[in-house]
């Protein structure tokens, strides 16, 4: 994917219009098409993709940007039914919270050109209450759910801020998806899960008693 300049303005969203089905459908086909190359990507490029007139796509969208947010909104939707899954999935803490760093990375690797224009617009994206929420709902708040059942049956150890502890994952498992899929191309998934897992799961110290470093 080429570096891109397309960003997300304070005015995106609140007024969009809700999709018809079937032009929601075509766009989610052509999605990372576009957004592959997004700043070389123009009106009429995705009005053919939704297969609607110009003047249709302007019914919905005010411009790029407000696709976009669309774009980003949708798979992070799609991120949350996922991680929402595995949350809630079978297991102990430590099993579901694996599931949901899985789960991450599968969505991350499954929309490359979404995923990188979410992370390049991620401090825009924060100022915009809708968005901000589904990346909490997506990537923070299962994370922050499982760390509380494993502190509360004993699986996993308490922290003294459970938000902090799950926006320090969150960011890990985001800056691993792009570096992979920068590098890359794409993620490996079981590889990434593979070399990071006891990483997560140990920390760096040498042992459990190893004194904290002065600071």
């Amino acid at each position: 994917m080429s570096t891109t300049t397309a960003h997300l303005t304070a005015t995106t969203l609140g007024t969009m219009r809700e999709v018809p089905t079937e032009m929601a459908a075509k766009l989610k086909a052509a999605a990372d098409d576009l957004l592959a190359n997004f700043d070389d990507v123009q009106m009429n490029d995705i009005a053919r993709a939704a297969g609607v007139g110009r003047s249709s796509l302007y019914y919905y969208f005010t411009n790029k940007d407000d696709v976009l947010a669309y774009f980003l909104r949708a798979m992070l939707d799609e991120l949350t039914q996922a991680t929402a899954a595995a949350a809630d999935g079978p297991g102990d803490p430590p099993a579901r919270l694996g599931a949901v760093i899985r789960a991450q990375l599968e969505h991350l690797n499954n929309h490359p050109s979404a995923s990188q224009l979410l992370i390049a617009n991620l401090g825009r994206a924060g100022k915009l209450p809708d968005i901000a929420a589904r990346v909490n709902q997506g990537f923070e708040e299962p994370v922050r759910r499982v760390l509380a059942d494993g502190a509360a049956d004993g699986t996993l150890r308490a922290l003294d801020d459970d938000d902090l502890g799950a926006t320090a994952l969150f960011g890990a498992v985001l800056v691993i998806g792009l570096r992979s899929l920068v590098v890359e191309g794409h993620i490996d998934v079981n590889g990434v899960i593979e070399r990071i897992g006891s990483m997560f799961w140990y920390g760096i110290a040498p042992s459990p008693d190893t004194p904290i470093p002065p600071r």
